[in-house]
């Protein structure tokens, strides 16, 4: 029971064995009765008064500010530290026409941070040179090869990091030691104190912080050095509110406060003047005339987006995204590409899955406290169509954690690297 005679109740597994509910043991907080009171008094309906009690929301005041959006930007994005540095370095190389790097990551908010940034920079006449690093060939953030790369073929003076970096101190070094200057934008924790030896590093979680909204994403974070460039908070949403929405929702980050606004601003933009690129996508998979919302975000375009980066290269989502009104062939070409990346990765999703799960049953283990997965491929020697894909061995691991409620774990890796455990 969860208040004004609403039970909540836990149904049995489907007959095929997939279950409603994703874990064994639900904990449900108890909702204090005054401060439900309070909340119904105040206009919220029973249901919702007492799931928000329940979590600790026991004002009203405290629940419109868990659920209303603000109705216009009010936070500086001078009060995150080093911005004032960042937009500085940002605005010399527009001056000087200098040659600078965009450093991304491969996943939707990598990939939108990099067209948010790569897109401006290009419109103020800067020769910019996006970077996304290939997931299987070189993983994660910044790497010293791209660097190497990026300095001998175009001369690059200026590395702007999106979405990574913050714990990239060998890699910056690494850079200036090339005369290469690095300023970072990203929004995942530091590792320890230590932090690169940049010209500015730009994260709402770095410590000593001032910024209010510690929960941007990596595009929410190269957002706001825009804004700090232009001054014009609002005419840099109305350019980019798309793609801000895009990669906050598709973070999984938190939908209060500041990001409410950014998304509810870039749905609307979706809803009512799509660019070609999204439009497109929302064309190929069915979408397009129907009221586009976080849910059509996270379900249906993130997903695509993301193959890319999973299955092949996530250029082809980056170069779908900065689609011109000129270029809506080349938009529908690219979505119908996507799409075909988003089919190939369900493939190898449920054969991964349905060959982990065989391995983990046949092991026999009535009371699991983990389990590892691995790909058997590898151990025999199957040629490469026959193996696993490391695009997917996180989604694999996060369903065999769903299925057998313990922590998962999924390896991939080249023939006779992946040994079976013992």
């Amino acid at each position: 029971k969860i208040g004004d005679g609403i039970e909540l109740w836990i149904l049995p597994p489907r007959w095929e064995g997939a279950p409603f509910v994703k874990y064994r043991k639900w904990n449900i907080g108890e909702a204090d009765r005054s401060a439900v009171d309070a909340l119904r008094s105040a206009g919220y309906s029973g249901l919702l008064a007492s799931v928000l009690a329940a979590r600790g929301v026991t004002t009203p005041e405290a629940a419109a500010e868990k659920l209303e959006r603000e109705r216009k930007l009010t936070l500086s994005p001078l009060l995150m530290k080093d911005m004032d540095r960042a937009a500085a370095r940002v605005q010399q190389a527009i001056a000087d026409g200098e040659t600078v790097a965009v450093f991304g990551d491969y996943d939707v908010d990598g990939i939108t941070s990099t067209c948010v940034l790569t897109d401006y920079l290009r419109r103020r006449g800067v020769p910019v040179h996006p970077y996304i690093p290939d997931r299987i060939e070189e993983g994660y953030g910044l790497n010293m090869d791209a660097i190497t790369s990026l300095q001998r073929a175009d001369d690059i003076t200026l590395i702007i990091t999106v979405d990574c970096g913050i714990t990239a101190i060998d890699e910056t070094n690494y850079a200036l030691q090339r005369g290469i200057d690095m300023v970072i934008t990203d929004h995942h924790e530091c590792s320890g104190q230590a932090i690169p030896n940049a010209v500015a590093v730009v994260d709402p979680k770095r410590p000593g912080s001032q910024y209010p909204n510690g929960g941007l994403a990596g595009v929410g974070v190269a957002f706001k050095l825009l804004c700090a460039l232009e001054g014009d908070s609002e005419q840099v949403l109305r350019d980019y509110g798309d793609l801000v929405a895009i990669g906050t929702v598709a973070d999984v980050m938190p939908l209060t406060g500041e990001n409410r606004y950014l998304v509810a601003q870039g749905l609307a933009q979706i809803n009512t003047s799509p660019r070609p690129g999204i439009r497109a996508l929302l064309h190929e998979c069915g979408a397009e005339g129907r009221p586009v919302t976080a849910t059509t975000i996270g379900f249906t375009l993130a997903p695509r987006i993301n193959a890319a980066g999973r299955m092949k290269t996530a250029d082809a989502a980056f170069d779908l995204l900065v689609c011109t009104d000129e270029d809506r062939e080349g938009a529908r070409q690219l979505a119908s590409r996507i799409d075909g990346f988003n089919g190939e990765r369900r493939g190898f999703e449920q054969t991964m899955y349905q060959e982990a799960c065989a391995q983990i049953d046949k092991a026999g283990e009535e009371d699991l406290q983990a389990v590892v997965a691995w790909d058997a491929g590898c151990v025999t020697g199957a040629t490469k169509g026959q193996r696993w894909h490391l695009g997917v061995a996180g989604i694999v691991a996060s369903r065999l954690l769903e299925h057998y409620h313990v922590p998962a774990a999924v390896a991939v890796g080249e023939t006779g690297s992946v040994r079976a455990p013992d």
